[in-house]
C-alpha cells in the first residue's frame, strides 16, 4: 500500500508545474509584467503611496466568472498567511465586483496603493470562483513598503524634534532682540 501511495504522489509531484500566479476555477491574478529582470514574479512590491498594474486571466477553453476584491493579509507565524475579508485592507483602491472573462481572455488592470506606510504591510488581491455551492479563493499578496511622499520616519518623534527646532529658534531670536535693546557698555 505504502509503495502506492508513494508512486501516486511521484506521479503527481512529476506532473505539477510551477505555479505562475494565484488562482482558482481557471481566473488567475498576477502582476504584469509577470517577469522583472527575467524572473517570475507571483507578488506585488509596491511603495505606498502609488500603483502597479496587474493582469486578471481565463486559462481555460469556456466563460469563467469571478468575484475579485482586496483584503488583508497578516502572516500566521507559521509560514502561512490569513486573508482577510472583502474591503478589509485599508491600502489597496480595489472595488469589490464581479467579473465574467471569455475563453483565455486576459485584462490588464491598474491597482493604486492608497496612503502612506511606516513600515512594511501587507496585503491580497482575491479572486473567487463558485461551483455550485463550493466557494474557491486564492489570493496574491502585495507587500507594501514605505515610500512616495512620506519621509519613512515617524510622525511623533519628527514632530517633536520640529518643536524643539522652533522653540530654540525662539529662544536665539529673543536674546538677539533684547542684546540690541541694551546699551553698549563702554570697554574701559
Amino acid at each position: 500500500m505504502r509503495r502506492v501511495l508513494a508512486a501516486a504522489a511521484a506521479l503527481v509531484l512529476g506532473l505539477a508545474v510551477p505555479a505562475s500566479a494565484a488562482g482558482t476555477g481557471g481566473i488567475e491574478v498576477s502582476p504584469y509584467p509577470g517577469v522583472v529582470d527575467g524572473k517570475q514574479v507571483t507578488a506585488f512590491h509596491l511603495t505606498a503611496p502609488g500603483k502597479a498594474a496587474w493582469a486578471l486571466r481565463n486559462t481555460t477553453g469556456e466563460s469563467r466568472t469571478g468575484r475579485l476584491y482586496a483584503a488583508s493579509a497578516t502572516p500566521d507565524g507559521r509560514g502561512g498567511w490569513v486573508i482577510g475579508d472583502a474591503g478589509s485592507s485599508p491600502y489597496l483602491d480595489l472595488p469589490e465586483r464581479d467579473v465574467t472573462l471569455a475563453p483565455h481572455e486576459v485584462r490588464v488592470s491598474e491597482l493604486r496603493v492608497r496612503g502612506d506606510v511606516e513600515r512594511e504591510q501587507h496585503a491580497a488581491i482575491v479572486v473567487e470562483v463558485r461551483t455550485g455551492s463550493v466557494v474557491a479563493r486564492a489570493a496574491t499578496l502585495v507587500y507594501l513598503r514605505p515610500g512616495g511622499s512620506g519621509s519613512g520616519l515617524p510622525a511623533l518623534p519628527v514632530g517633536l524634534a520640529v518643536l524643539v527646532l522652533l522653540a530654540a529658534g525662539a529662544a536665539v531670536a529673543s536674546s538677539q532682540a533684547a542684546a540690541r535693546r541694551r546699551p553698549a557698555t563702554p570697554v574701559g
